[in-house]
């Protein structure tokens, strides 16, 4: 199963768009990670057939949960925006989280920079922001892979081309 990760929209759905064209045919679902989540109701509008998953940010003023843990395809996945997290001053806190609930695969956002780490069996991701990058020259996001064992890339959109970026 393929799902499209995006983060920090902040109310410009033009990249998710692009991206959701560019993957539509291979993936099942789309994950948002929070700030402007009411961008998912206008991305549904194009693909009603994905699977959406979605968590609350910081900027977020919702029902919507701000973290949650979901199967995919066999895999538990801890979803949170990260602002709970102290994230932009380190993984410590989301870390010891994905430790304490039992949940090796954690997908955070709120710092707006791709990050990825892989380190005694918890792969933790920042897909970036799809909109507004900080400390990053271009808008990014994640085509992860959940098989028995899970992949990721991390694709960057440079003019309105989407390429694969090496984080």
């Amino acid at each position: 199963m393929k799902i499209l990760v995006f983060s920090d929209s902040h109310a410009n759905i033009k990249n998710m768009e692009k991206a959701i064209k560019m993957f539509n045919c291979e993936v099942s679902g789309i994950i948002h990670l929070g700030d402007y989540v009411e961008d998912v109701e206008k991305i549904k509008k194009i693909c009603k057939d994905k699977i959406f998953l979605q968590v609350a940010g910081n900027n977020d003023f919702t029902e919507i949960l701000n973290e949650k843990i979901v199967d995919i395809n066999g895999h538990k996945v801890f979803l949170t925006h990260g602002h709970e997290y102290n994230v932009y001053f380190g993984i410590d806190r989301l870390y010891y989280r994905l430790n304490e609930i039992g949940v090796n695969i954690g997908l955070y956002g709120h710092t707006h920079s791709p990050f990825s780490l892989f380190e005694n069996d918890f792969l933790i991701l920042n897909p970036g922001s799809i909109s507004y990058p900080r400390g990053f020259s271009v808008c990014t996001f994640l085509l992860m892979e959940f098989l028995d064992d899970v992949s990721y890339k991390f694709y960057g959109i440079f003019n309105d081309v989407i390429k694969e970026i090496n984080q």
